[in-house]
């Protein structure tokens, strides 16, 4: 039974913890999140607006315990990762899901001072990480022996990872566009604001309109996704630039890919290509069915491939058109690689 604990009990900590208390081979330990109310942290992991009840309902078990069902687990409130209260539990994941950029720095000092065997950092910082893995592209080359801090990236990135990837190796990507529709995130503002008065001081856009109405508008913004996937394939963001829009859904993202090839080739080819490399996979799943965002909903897939709606333009010039549910399917990526690494 593999011993995780969480730092950050938001959107994606608190969907990790769901799949982790789904399995027998993992268990949670240590919650650290700066919540002061009990109640209301566990009130957040029963009830979700996205997601429905948790299948088995966290209880309060003391001043500073909960249970999932699985034990006490200890609830912590430090505001530094290194603070984080787990010297005495013999983890072997620590999971930083907080988003802040000085706990994915210090990522590296719990492996160091052996509180944890292993860190995953639930994003994609530029500097501090091992490695950063995608799950299903470049897993392959993952040695606990020597990644101990380790990046599971962003949920574009390990959407359109995969078919950039393949489209690379069989073809080559002469240069192209990937433009995200991403539902809303917390930082954003109900109604119109100053941009550096939302909720999350510290987030790093600087675009006025991020501080406009999020419930009523689709927003043009800038997007990580591509940086995100140089540091696993290294050769793309000299290829290709992308773009995004903040929509007004709560979940489930969808993905333009715009690119052009070394090669001539038709929809079908490349339908037909997707079906060989995809078909049996875990993280990869293939749609020709009439389905929108919310079909999408849960799908623990890291991305899903619509192939009705792949085209050829000029011959060489193909469009794919992707799905992926941000917080399950990304949630379900983290927990991937913290069980790789430990197991």
């Amino acid at each position: 039974m593999l011993k995780i604990a969480i730092n950050g009990f938001g959107r994606i900590g608190r969907m990790v913890a769901r799949q982790i208390n789904d399995r027998d081979d993992m268990e949670i330990v240590c919650v650290n999140d700066l919540m002061e109310n009990l109640q209301n942290l566990v009130y957040l992991y029963n009830y979700d607006s996205n997601y429905g009840r948790a299948s088995e309902k966290a209880v309060v078990r003391g001043e500073n315990l909960i249970s999932f069902g699985k034990g006490d687990i200890v609830v912590t409130r430090n505001s530094d990762i290194m603070d984080i209260e787990i010297a005495d539990k013999s983890v072997d994941v620590v999971i930083d899901a907080s988003g802040v950029a000085s706990n994915a720095k210090n990522g590296r000092k719990l492996v160091d001072t052996g509180l944890t065997r292993f860190t995953v950092v639930t994003h994609a910082p530029g500097e501090g990480m091992d490695k950063h893995v995608i799950m299903g592209v470049n897993d392959g080359s993952l040695d606990p022996e020597i990644h101990k801090c380790v990046s599971s990236s962003i949920c574009d990135a390990n959407a359109i990872a995969h078919p950039i990837k393949l489209l690379e190796d069989v073809y080559g990507i002469e240069h192209g566009f990937v433009t995200t529709l991403h539902p809303w995130l917390s930082y954003q503002n109900l109604v119109d604001g100053p941009v550096n008065s939302q909720s999350q001081p510290a987030h790093y856009w600087e675009d006025f309109s991020l501080g406009r109405s999020s419930v009523n508008a689709i927003i043009p913004k800038g997007t990580t996704a591509v940086t995100a996937i140089s540091h696993v394939l290294p050769e793309i963001p000299s290829k290709v630039q992308g773009f995004s829009y903040r929509i007004p859904t709560g979940v489930v993202c969808t993905a333009d890919l715009t690119l052009s090839l070394k090669k001539n080739v038709t929809a079908e080819e490349i339908n037909e290509l997707l079906e060989r490399k995809f078909s049996n996979s875990k993280y990869v799943a293939l749609n020709r069915e009439s389905r929108i965002s919310v079909d999408y909903e849960m799908d623990s897939h890291s991305v899903t491939l619509d192939l009705q709606w792949t085209a050829v333009s000029g011959g060489n010039t193909v469009k794919l058109v992707c799905w992926y549910d941000n917080e399950w399917g990304y949630a379900a990526r983290v927990v991937d690689l913290a069980y790789r690494l430990s197991a």
